[in-house]
């Protein structure tokens, strides 16, 4: 059942000491706010965790997949539940509290003024609290390397965002093939070169709570080919999209 005009989209892997924890902590901010979480069939028990929320609560839908699909096609499922069911804001966030649920009101407040809001590491006020020396030169290269080639001044390799449903056009996000982190970059690329208007608000990212990073050699090539394919787009084929 469809209860609110705000659905938060959390896809969710082996985060079964995290999810609870999360449902509560955004439930605590007393939004009109639906669940959708997306679990890849999860092998330390996620999904049960998952049914055993949704049972108590009508606002939370659970979408169990077969395997390990990815969190690009895990935001494309969101889209495409948003969108179905007609909800006017879309947020999406990770499930290991990498992104902080207070910073849910302030991605709200500018609703009205962007059809992206992305939550920043990088702006005046952002920042990255305990992460490793070996992953944060790896982020602000990345953020280098999205900014001056690409030409995104925003946090494109972060998945906290808000996005206003209407803008989500399935001819653009139907066509994203990223499986992994290069998602976040993908689509924003895409979204961008269709002229939906981008903000941003400064966030502290944490590091994760309970278990153990997503990250993986075969996601970073994922993301290194990813890159050098918008990067290639942009300087032979830097036309429009029409949304």
């Amino acid at each position: 059942m469809i209860l609110n005009n705000i659905l938060v989209a959390i896809p969710t892997y082996n985060e079964r000491e995290n999810v609870s924890l999360l449902y509560q902590a955004i439930k605590d901010l007393h939004l009109p706010i639906d669940f959708y979480f997306i679990d890849d069939n999860s092998p330390d028990g996620t999904g049960d965790v998952l049914d055993d929320i949704a049972s108590n609560d009508e606002c939370v839908h659970v979408l169990h997949r077969a395997g390990k699909l990815g969190l690009g096609t895990a935001h494309i499922e969101a889209f495409r539940f948003a969108r179905k069911n007609k909800y006017d804001f879309l947020i999406t966030m990770d499930a290991d509290f990498t992104h902080d649920p207070k910073y849910i009101p302030q991605l709200l407040s500018k609703k009205n003024e962007a059809d992206i809001v992305i939550g920043s590491r990088y702006i005046s006020g952002g920042g990255m609290s305990g992460w490793s020396k070996l992953r944060l030169p790896f982020t602000y290269f990345w953020r280098w390397m999205i900014r001056n080639c690409l030409g995104m001044p925003y946090d494109c390799t972060g998945a906290f965002r808000l996005y206003r449903v209407s803008s989500l056009d399935p001819a653009i996000f139907e066509q994203l093939d990223s499986r992994g982190f290069s998602f976040c970059m993908e689509s924003i690329y895409f979204f961008k070169k269709a002229g939906l208007k981008i903000d941003q608000i400064p966030i502290q990212a944490h590091s994760r709570l309970h278990g153990e990073s997503k990250l993986s050699s075969n996601i970073m090539t994922e993301a290194a080919k990813k890159f050098c394919s918008l990067w290639y787009d942009r300087l032979f084929n830097n036309k429009k999209i029409k949304a």
